[in-house]
């Protein structure tokens, strides 16, 4: 993707796909300046599972999930939680994500999604292979289930994916389960995903800027785009703000402006108000998610565990152990409900003994930005000749980032994509 250095793209989000697609545009011969209102990889990029999984990569609404949430609604201790005080806000959303939630709109989506997923192994080794310094691990993904039906349905869905896309898949009955994973209790069986990896997110995140910064993209940390300056269907600069100088009035002051070329809105799921100021209306809602690390725990997993009838997932790094799991409908806020965490706190007791206890404990939430179809939304803004946005990803974020970056970079340089970026197309919901 060769282009001149007179080329400047500013990409404004500093998470895990902000980075990747900063990655690729300087890659592809870009100026790239990288915006971040707080810290780089401070937001629902901190303290997730860190999963690369093309085989569980599959969109949000399914079909029976509209009944099965109706049973969860209101209970703050079920893994899909929608608090009653936000149902009015939300309303709008849900109707659209309910119309989601049938067997042809799943399958298109599933199909899509391993569409985005069929570099993701190559462009993570070749990340490695750049010098980027990261924590990952080969070591595949067991999926635990406690009835046959739902795993062999599970397994059906992975062999038409096929084994070129998530690698080889191996049955697992109790025993053959106790013997993958000591550390797993209760009465299950599973899958053995071996084309799964994972990764520490913060690292990942970590490893990206100090590579784009090593290689002279310039960084603004603390820096927040507040508007844009606009000439007919072009975007002329960001308008930004940041802390306040010592003395001042409010807490942040205006910055100077960034001029740049082509744009790239990267915020996840706190891009609506960004993209509204660019004339898009994206049905952005926040999904968040919560999670427990616990450095030294006593419990020992060789690879990532998900629990399905918990909806609960373990995550074995470098001297630590992360819970991660739920599903909460509630706004765009950053609270931590005590009530998410005790539903983790649970399932962790129950199934992983151990688990809870060790050294440093960190409890975390994050917002995942979430889509009424389950998809992100990656490419060209309608109406707009040089901005561009990069969100949605849902619980997906670290499995897709390098995909999207890459795919998005050549659009944004090239005007094309080796990737179909189709199903992705921000105008769908015009």
């Amino acid at each position: 993707m060769p282009v001149g250095r007179s080329v400047r793209v500013a990409v404004v989000g500093g998470g895990v796909i902000g980075l990747c697609v900063a990655h690729y545009l300087e890659r592809g011969g870009a100026e790239v300046i990288l915006i971040e209102r707080a810290r780089v990889g401070g937001g629902c990029s901190d303290g997730n599972g860190g999963w690369v999984c093309p085989s569980i990569s599959r969109p949000l609404p399914a079909p029976g999930l509209t009944l099965t949430s109706l049973r969860w609604l209101l209970r703050s201790d079920s893994p899909l939680y929608i608090r009653p005080a936000a149902i009015l806000d939300l309303a709008g959303w849900l109707w659209a994500f309910r119309g989601y939630c049938n067997a042809e709109s799943y399958a298109a989506g599933v199909a899509a999604l391993a569409a985005l997923n069929a570099t993701t192994d190559s462009l993570y080794r070749g990340l490695a292979e750049e010098g980027v310094e990261f924590e990952r691990a080969e070591a595949g993904t067991i999926l635990a289930y406690d009835n046959e039906a739902e795993r062999d349905q599970a397994c059906a869905l992975l062999a038409k994916l096929g084994e070129e896309r998530v690698g080889r898949v191996d049955l697992l009955d109790s025993r053959a389960l106790r013997e993958a994973e000591p550390g797993l209790r209760g009465d299950l069986i599973g899958l053995h995903v071996r084309g799964d990896t994972h990764v520490r997110p913060e690292s990942l995140c970590a490893g990206l800027a100090a590579s784009l910064e090593a290689r002279g993209v310039r960084i603004l940390a603390g820096v927040e785009v507040v508007g844009f300056a606009r000439e007919g269907r072009r975007v002329r600069m960001a308008l930004t703000a940041g802390p306040a100088t010592e003395g001042a009035a409010s807490g942040r002051q205006p910055r100077e402006p960034i001029e740049a070329d082509l744009f790239v809105v990267a915020t996840g799921a706190e891009a609506g108000a960004l993209l509204g100021m660019l004339g898009c209306a994206l049905p952005l809602q926040a999904g968040k998610g919560y999670s427990i690390t616990v450095r030294d725990a006593r419990a020992r997993l060789r690879q990532p565990v998900h629990v399905a009838p918990a909806r609960i997932g373990f995550t074995p790094f470098r001297g630590a152990l992360r819970i991660i799991g739920t599903m909460e409908f509630s706004g765009i806020n950053r609270h931590l409900d005590r009530r998410r965490v005790a539903l983790l706190e649970r399932a962790a007791r129950r199934y992983v003994p151990g688990a809870l206890d060790g050294g440093e404990r960190v409890d975390w939430v994050g917002m995942r930005p979430v889509l009424p179809d389950g998809l992100p939304a990656i490419g060209r803004l309608p109406d707009m000749d040089n901005a561009h946005v990069a969100t949605g990803h849902q619980m997906l974020g670290v499995t897709l980032a390098p995909s999207t970056g890459w795919a998005l970079a050549q659009l944004v340089l090239e005007g094309r994509s080796d990737i179909d970026l189709t199903p992705f197309d921000p105008a769908r919901f015009a």
